[in-house]
């Protein structure tokens, strides 16, 4: 097999020259009856950010994204205004690191609170720690910030600069403790991961420590590491001996489980995780300190689904498992103002939406039907990663056809549709195609459900689906080489998707409709594919 490796397309440099996405390409409503990444429900995700300066050797974007750019303040804010005027009372910020840029970070809550938006606003992906210091804290949180995810990883000096992060682990401390113990209303987050290779039993213990020094957090997470392909921690595990054999048996377990890829014995990770759960997550003191706090923050229904997830226990679904799993009632728990649903549920959304952005080009009677796909959620039937057990909209989908419409008009009809939402089964899946009836078919892959979308485009297959299918995300960038072993697909696009996407949709376009051959897309940047007339076993540029 030779795979064809384009020219890279340069990241988008200025974005704030890319369009402002449709919200009104999906009914809201229905992700709304769930959590998002935030924990909450009637969030909306906004992205501020592209790429990150940081080269963490466990990270699968660096090496497409190496460079960062922000949008700027007013075009941000720009975008919160719109909500807000829409309705919207939470907000939730993906970026990989909201507060690389202080001076950014600080200016827009600046502008929060001149505006007197009473907001909340989440940051489940993540801030870097050490880059906060007290006064910025104080600045976010009287801006409205209630969901505040740091992230750790390793409590080890050793480890720290093997993966390449490099985090003041003092600093992160000393901002852990002041938002605890300023700010306990703040539901605060900690990320730390378990079982690097090379990692000890003395440094495991570090980071556990590390956690149960911390009083207290909401919700801390102690990850069994997962070894990504196309990351350079997959390379660092292979240079130090793990069989490769047990990196690609594991990468698809959930990460609570016991990956042959832990450099200790099985008992000393079952030791590590019950003192973590039994004298940190279900410590008494911990719980009757955080849970009326979080009811004052998130309705009943929330943190019913935000336990049920956090969980690895399918016995763990309300927050009264939880309380009688550490053998508390709701007697124990001291007097609180509940939260009151109400206050941030968003009256005739979809309405709203439809009425603030722009209405969608007209068709033409021959426009190019795009089904575009995520399946980055299972079925509801299926019951493995529980700590996944979240919904959030298709927003880079939501990005890409935004960006279709605006170049390509009238042209191109796009579909959006989103596993477990949209189709609950390979059958639904089927039909939805069927019904539908694309020229391509485009769909967002993440590496943690590799073997569900594999499974997905084999049962397309089987039942005669010929459409040309493109694979993008964060699986097809980091990994295109293994995407392409599986028959079943075309083409993988690399990194940053607009611009490929609008030039293969041209292409197309300019052939009547069918998808271009091997040969132009040879002249197509940011994808790869299988060439099946050149010389096996080799990728060519």
């Amino acid at each position: 097999m030779t795979i064809i490796q384009t020219a890279q397309r340069p990241q988008f440099r200025d974005l704030d020259q890319l369009p402002l996405i449709n919200r009104s390409l999906i009914d809201y409503n229905a992700y709304h009856q769930y959590i998002g990444h935030a924990g909450v429900k009637y969030s909306m995700a906004v992205q501020a950010t592209r790429g990150c300066p940081y080269k963490c050797f466990y990270c699968d974007i660096y090496k497409t994204a190496k460079n960062h750019f922000r949008r700027s303040d007013e075009h941000l804010f720009h975008e919160i205004q719109t909500l807000y005027d829409m309705g919207v009372r939470r907000v939730e910020f993906i970026d990989d690191i909201f507060n690389v840029n202080s001076k950014g970070f600080i200016r827009f809550f600046e502008m929060v609170l001149k505006r007197n938006l009473k907001m909340q606003f989440f940051f489940p992906t993540g801030l870097k720690g050490d880059l906060l210091t007290k006064d910025m804290i104080d600045l976010m949180v009287e801006g409205g910030s209630v969901g505040i995810n740091l992230s750790l990883e390793h409590a080890s000096p050793r480890m720290q600069g093997v993966m390449r992060k490099n985090l003041n682990v003092d600093k992160l401390k000393e901002n852990l403790t002041y938002i605890s113990e300023k700010y306990p209303s703040v539901i605060l987050t900690l990320n730390a991961m378990h079982g690097f290779p090379t990692e000890t039993e003395d440094e495991a213990m570090e980071t556990l420590n590390f956690i149960k020094s911390i009083k207290w957090l909401d919700f801390p997470y102690l990850h069994n590491v997962r070894i990504f392909p196309g990351t350079e921690l997959e390379e660092f595990a292979l240079e130090v001996g793990i069989p490769r054999e047990l990196i690609e048996g594991s990468q698809d377990m959930s990460y609570h489980e016991f990956a042959p890829t832990l450099p200790f014995p099985a008992e000393f990770t079952r030791a590590v995780r019950a003192s973590f759960l039994h004298d940190y997550v279900l410590n008494k003191d911990r719980l009757l300190s955080i849970i009326p706090h979080q009811l004052e923050q998130f309705s009943e229904d929330e943190l019913n689904q935000k336990y049920n997830s956090y969980f690895p226990s399918p016995k763990i679904k309300t927050l009264d498992d939880v309380l009688k799993l550490a053998r508390l009632t709701r007697a124990d728990l001291r007097p609180l103002k509940p939260f009151d649903e109400e206050s941030v549920r968003i009256p005739d959304l979809n309405t709203k939406l439809k009425e603030v952005f722009p209405t969608r080009p007209k068709r033409d009677k021959k426009a190019l039907k795009v089904l575009m796909l995520d399946l980055s959620t299972y079925f509801s039937d299926d019951v493995d990663a529980r700590e996944y057990n979240v919904l959030e909209p298709p927003l880079g989908l939501m990005a890409l056809a935004t960006y279709a419409d605006r170049e390509l008009g009238g042209s191109v009809d796009t579909k959006l549709c989103k596993s477990r939402i949209d189709f609950d089964s390979y059958d639904d899946l089927l039909k939805l195609v069927l019904d539908y009836g694309p020229d391509i078919i485009g769909i967002r892959a993440m590496t943690f459900y590799k073997g569900f979308f594999h499974d997905c485009l084999s049962h397309l297959r089987k039942n005669g689906i010929k459409t040309p299918i493109i694979a993008g995300g964060p699986y097809a960038t980091a990994s295109f080489k293994e995407i392409l072993e599986d028959p079943n697909i075309d083409l993988v696009a690399i990194a940053e998707g607009e611009d490929t996407l609008v030039d293969l949709l041209k292409r197309t376009l300019k052939n009547n409709g069918k998808f271009p051959d091997k040969t132009e897309l040879r002249g197509v940047g940011g994808i790869a594919f299988c060439d099946e007339m050149a010389k096996p076993d080799k990728i060519a540029v």
